[in-house]
């Protein structure tokens, strides 16, 4: 078996040391690395083959990408998926890192049950503290679908060994322009297809919360937004995807994109395109993993109670 991880590297230097690490000292030897310079201009990659030169057994798995110009997030990935050629495929972002153990884990549990797609737990490392985030097997894939949308199942592929057929037979790759969630985007269309999915509850990748300026500290564009939930849309309308249980929880996950945009950006902008975020609104107060502040700044917008907004925004601006 073959494992193929993509490593798009984007301003990392802080960073990527680190990570690069993490990947060249894994246990599993069968691996293809592929590493995606997206042209951030500093000195990631300079770093990247520096550490090359300490593991010249394996650096001759290394191939890298240099895009001549900054594409974003999902292109990078792109290009990288487009390029492996391994069974599994293992994305891992370059300010992140993951246990030694880590490919040969998921992969051994991929042979073992013959499956498309092993998940592990996470762990969140914040700046005073850590999170182990643990993945619960649900029901089956439709549910899957509604627990990535209610945030129960982190929506990432970074703790996720996936089978490279399915995204390579069936054209699943992320969308060039939706740079921020675009993962989510991956595992949606992968699910239709996979007919095995393994967890495995041990904590193998390291999720770095502390990066300043990071895309997983920065505030989603509202744009960016608005095409995840018309891909989404028509993701379920092309698949036929009617359970109410999936349809309840993309409510919900509007809901909270309704919510950090009134937090976030600019109101008009927000007013301009309500329509996209339309919602059942009794699933506002059902929303079990959406924080309090962020449903009532939603029930005061919709209310028209917009003093309350201003003072929520004022507030969480405040509180930073």
């Amino acid at each position: 078996m073959l494992v193929s991880i993509i490593i798009p590297v984007y301003k990392s230097e802080k960073y990527i040391e680190k990570c690069i690490r993490s990947v060249l000292d894994q246990t599993f030897e069968n691996l293809e690395i592929i590493i995606v310079d997206d042209c951030g201009k500093d000195a990631s990659i300079d770093i990247v083959k520096r550490i090359l030169v300490e593991y010249p057994h394996i650096a001759y798995k290394v191939r890298f990408i240099y895009n001549e110009f900054n594409m974003g997030s999902a292109a990078a990935r792109r290009e990288g998926m487009k390029i492996a050629t391994g069974d599994y495929i293992l994305q891992i972002d370059s300010d992140d890192y993951v246990e030694s153990t880590m490919v040969e884990r998921l992969a051994e549990k991929a042979k073992q049950d013959d499956a498309d797609m092993v998940v592990c737990n996470i762990c969140k490392i914040f700046s005073t503290k850590r999170v182990v985030v643990k993945n619960y097997p649900p029901k089956d894939n439709l549910d899957f679908v509604s627990k990535i949308l209610t945030g129960e199942i982190h929506a990432g592929v970074s703790n996720k060994l996936i089978r490279r057929k399915i995204v390579a037979d069936h054209n699943i790759y992320p969308v060039p322009g939706i740079n921020m969630g675009d993962d989510m985007t991956i595992l949606l269309e992968s699910l239709m297809f996979m007919n095995k999915i393994s967890f495995i509850d041990e904590t193998l990748y390291y999720y770095n919360r502390t990066v300043e300026g990071s895309l997983s500290k920065s505030v989603y564009p509202m744009i960016n937004d608005i095409k995840i939930i018309n891909l989404f849309k028509d993701f379920f309308e092309r698949n036929e995807i009617e359970l109410p249980q999936v349809l309840e929880s993309f409510d919900k996950f509007k809901i909270g994109r309704l919510g950090r945009n009134l937090f976030y950006s600019d109101l008009d902008d927000v007013k301009k395109n309500l329509d996209v975020f339309t919602f059942d609104k009794k699933q506002i107060l059902r929303h079990k993993n959406l924080p309090i502040h962020y449903k009532l700044i939603v029930l005061l917008y919709l209310n028209n109670f917009m003093c309350g907004v201003k003072l929520l925004r004022a507030l969480k601006k405040l509180k930073g």
